[in-house]
């Protein structure tokens, strides 16, 4: 038998971090970005390598690439993440949120449901994640989304019930329901992404050892067009704060 061992307490991150703090236009949504995050990425980018990454499903909920769910505890990126939801967003007890984390994977041009690289949200008040490819192998980056016919840019629907009756909840749960429907398969590409149904509202740029958090309910998604990551697939920590 062979034996993998991984001392999460060599993840530190920088001192003197530079926090850059982004109002998505027209919305009250804040982003936190913060470059040079880790002192040693490479150590992450290490951990990431060892890890089994299975291949999620292709159904309306699953991820278009491959992910490892991992029950590493990484302290000092808990302790940031916790600390910009209670000083930026005046989240209470944050202490108490239940913090997890997986590593991703996508390629362009994998074959996937049409529902799978269309804006989405999860179900956790705040998410976060770190770049992990080199310079040299940065790419696209992660974008913000508002559904235009309803106007929306968000969907609270797991932790706020005057939400869920709200009339454009119910328009976009119908549209939803119609795509879901009439799913069909296709390949990583966001350039499929309808622009007369969705609008960009706005785009953190993929950068090695960034660190971006937001709020998990605002619609989102990777920004990967089907040329790029064909021979160096790219790659995340993501940890969401429930």
């Amino acid at each position: 038998m062979s034996y993998t061992f991984v001392n999460t307490d060599l993840i530190k991150i920088n001192d003197n971090l530079e926090l850059n703090v982004v109002t998505i236009p027209n919305t009250n949504h804040k982003i936190f970005i913060v470059d040079k995050f880790l002192k040693s990425p490479e150590k992450l980018g290490n951990i990431a390598k060892k890890q089994v990454f299975e291949k999620t499903p292709n159904n309306k909920n699953g991820n278009p690439g491959w992910v490892s769910v991992t029950n590493l505890k990484f302290d000092q990126i808990t302790k940031t993440a916790q600390y910009l939801a209670k000083n930026y967003y005046n989240a209470e007890n944050v202490e108490k949120f239940n913090v997890s984390y997986q590593f991703n994977l996508f390629q362009g041009g994998t074959s996937c449901n049409y529902t799978s690289i269309l804006p989405h949200i999860d179900k956790s008040f705040f998410a976060f994640q770190i770049y992990l490819n080199l310079p040299e192998e940065c790419e696209g980056g992660t974008n913000f989304y508002k559904h235009i016919q309803t106007d929306l840019d968000h969907n609270v629907e797991y932790f706020d019930a005057d939400f869920t009756r709200t009339e454009k909840y119910w328009e976009f749960m119908e549209h939803f329901k119609n795509v879901t429907q009439n799913d069909f398969q296709t390949i990583l590409d966001t350039r499929q992404i309808d622009s007369n149904i969705w609008e960009t509202i706005y785009g953190v740029e993929m950068k090695y050892n960034r660190f971006i958090m937001y709020p998990s309910y605002v619609f989102h998604s990777a920004y990967i067009e089907k040329e790029w990551y064909q021979k160096m697939k790219r790659i995340g920590l993501v940890g969401f704060l429930k």
